[in-house]
């Protein structure tokens, strides 16, 4: 069984499965769960499954109507001041910021907090106990923020996320129906903002 292969994908162990799978026998079950299916995801599939059956699951809404969606048009040299201006006005009560990779979430975290605010970054280089004590921290109220790229965010449930930001645009449109649904739970209103750049308006 492979699950979350998109995670796994996105964590740079593609060449590790097709490798194991060179020892696998051929008279195997196998199954391939994915939230997303990437063009990658799906050569996966076609490599190691036998005549696959493709099972998609979509729910008629695909945002949440408690979510209020926003975005804002910026020069790329602006992206920064415009993410803490936007958190200065918005005061979120716990945020999400998400952004492409584990060093833009290294560097937005340092930036942040050269600037006072209470944020860690949450990535996959992160051993478990470092990533349960940013959550904990995180759930407790020691951060108001964290800087997370999609992997480490996957499955993350905390409550009472006011605010999600998108520092950097998701490349597709699962991942960005997935970042925003850290907000807006459980019957709470919630606040999804995305800064773009006129480049990426597109």
């Amino acid at each position: 069984v492979l699950d979350e292969a998109d995670e796994m994908l996105d964590m740079g162990f593609l060449d590790d499965i097709e490798e194991i799978f060179n020892y696998l026998p051929s008279n195997k079950q196998t199954l391939l769960f994915s939230a997303t299916m990437a063009k990658e995801i799906m050569a996966l599939a076609q490599k190691i499954l036998f005549n696959p059956e493709v099972v998609r699951v979509e729910s008629k809404e695909t945002t949440n109507k408690d979510i209020e969606q926003l975005y804002f048009c910026v020069e790329e040299r602006e992206r920064l001041d415009a993410l803490t201006r936007l958190i200065d006005n918005e005061a979120p009560t716990k945020a999400i910021i998400f952004s492409r990779t584990k060093k833009d979430c290294d560097e937005l975290a340092t930036m942040l907090i050269s600037k006072g605010y209470f944020v860690k970054a949450l990535h996959g280089d992160l051993d478990q106990r470092g990533r349960e004590e940013v959550i904990k921290a995180f759930r407790a109220g020691a951060l108001d923020m964290i800087v997370a790229t999609d992997v480490a965010a996957r499955g993350l449930d905390v409550e009472g996320i006011s605010h999600v930001f998108n520092y950097h645009i998701p490349l597709d449109p699962e991942s960005y129906v997935h970042r925003i649904g850290r907000t807006g739970r459980a019957g709470r209103k919630g606040r999804a903002i995305t800064i773009v750049t006129p480049l990426e308006f597109k």
